[in-house]
C-alpha cells in the first residue's frame, strides 16, 4: 500500500492544496483546518450551508497564507499570529478556541456569503481534545476539523462506490487528507496502528459522512437524489447508524510523510457495519 495523494485544507470548507510532502503535527497536517469562518455567535460556518466557499483557494507562501477567489487575490494573513485574545467558539456542538485574523478579510467574507462573520485562526495554546466518543485519548487534539486531525480514504473504496453510482465521483468529494492506493476496498476499516514515513498514526473510528459530500465541488450544487449518501446508506451504515466512508486517525508522533510512501499496518482492529457490504 502506498500514499497516492496528500491534501491540505488550510481554511475549513474551502479548496484543498495538493502536497508532495507534509509535516505531521499532533493536530494533523501542518496548517490543516487551522482557520475557519465563524458567525457573530461564534458558530462555525461551513460548505454545508455556504457551498460557494468551495471557490476559495489558498496558498502557503513564505510566512503568509494567501487567499484567492476565482484566482483573484483576496488578501493574506500571517501563518503565525502574534499573541491576541483567545475567543470561545463552536464547531457544531464542540468547543474550540480561536483568534482574530484580519478585519478587511472578515468584511470580504461577510459580503461574499451574506452573513456577518470572521475568519478565525485556531488557538493551539488552548488545546481542543478529540472526544472519547470519537475514539480520542487524553493527549489527542484537533484544530478546526469536525472531530479528528486526519481523514484517510483508499482509492479502492472510491472505485467500489463508483460501480454503484450512475455518475462517478472522485476522492476529493470526501475531503480526505490522505488517499491510499494498492489495497482492497474498505481495507482502511480494519486498520488500528499504521505507519507512513516516520509517522505512526492510530485509526480511531470510521468517518460518518454528511450532506457536504452531496455537493459537487465544481458546480457547488447539491445532488438532486442526495448521492453518494443515498447509495452509501444501502451498504455502509456504521455502529451509530450513520453512513461511514473513510476513517479518522490521530498522530502518535510528529514527522513527515510523502506521496509514494509505503503504508504499513502495524496492528488491526475489528470494525463492523450494521448492514453487510
Amino acid at each position: 500500500m502506498k500514499i497516492k495523494h496528500i491534501f491540505l485544507y488550510p481554511i475549513k470548507s474551502t479548496q484543498h492544496i495538493q502536497l508532495d510532502t507534509a509535516d505531521i503535527e499532533m493536530t494533523g497536517i501542518r496548517y490543516d483546518r487551522n482557520w475557519a469562518l465563524f458567525d457573530s455567535s461564534g458558530q462555525a460556518l461551513t460548505g454545508r450551508e455556504y457551498p460557494n466557499l468551495l471557490d476559495i483557494k489558498t496558498s502557503v507562501i513564505g510566512k503568509n497564507l494567501e487567499l484567492y477567489h476565482n484566482d483573484k487575490p483576496i488578501g493574506a494573513i500571517p501563518l503565525e499570529l502574534k499573541e491576541t485574545i483567545s475567543k470561545s467558539l463552536k464547531i457544531f456542538s464542540y468547543q474550540a478556541f480561536g483568534q482574530n485574523t484580519n478585519e478587511e478579510i472578515d468584511q470580504w467574507f461577510s459580503d461574499y456569503i451574506g452573513v456577518e462573520c470572521k475568519l478565525m485562526q485556531s488557538d493551539l495554546n488552548r488545546k481542543r481534545p478529540v472526544l472519547a466518543k470519537h475514539g480520542g485519548n487524553d493527549d489527542d487534539i484537533v484544530a478546526f476539523g469536525d472531530q479528528a486531525p486526519l481523514l484517510i480514504l483508499s482509492e479502492a473504496s472510491v472505485a467500489d462506490l463508483n460501480t454503484r453510482l450512475d455518475d462517478p465521483i472522485t476522492a476529493e468529494r470526501f475531503r480526505p487528507n490522505i488517499v491510499v492506493s494498492d489495497c482492497e476496498a474498505y481495507a482502511e476499516d480494519q486498520w488500528d496502528i499504521i505507519q507512513i514515513g516516520s509517522c505512526k498514526l492510530r485509526v480511531i473510528q470510521q468517518c460518518e459522512r454528511c450532506l457536504f459530500t452531496t455537493i459537487d465541488v465544481k458546480t457547488k450544487k447539491k445532488h438532486p437524489k442526495s448521492e453518494p449518501l443515498r447509495t452509501l446508506a444501502q451498504y455502509r451504515k456504521g455502529p451509530r447508524k450513520g453512513v461511514v466512508f473513510g476513517v479518522h486517525a490521530v498522530p502518535l508522533n510528529t514527522g513527515e510523510i510523502a506521496e509514494g510512501d509505503v503504508l504499513k499496518v502495524l496492528s488491526s482492529a475489528q470494525r463492523s457495519l450494521t448492514s453487510s457490504i
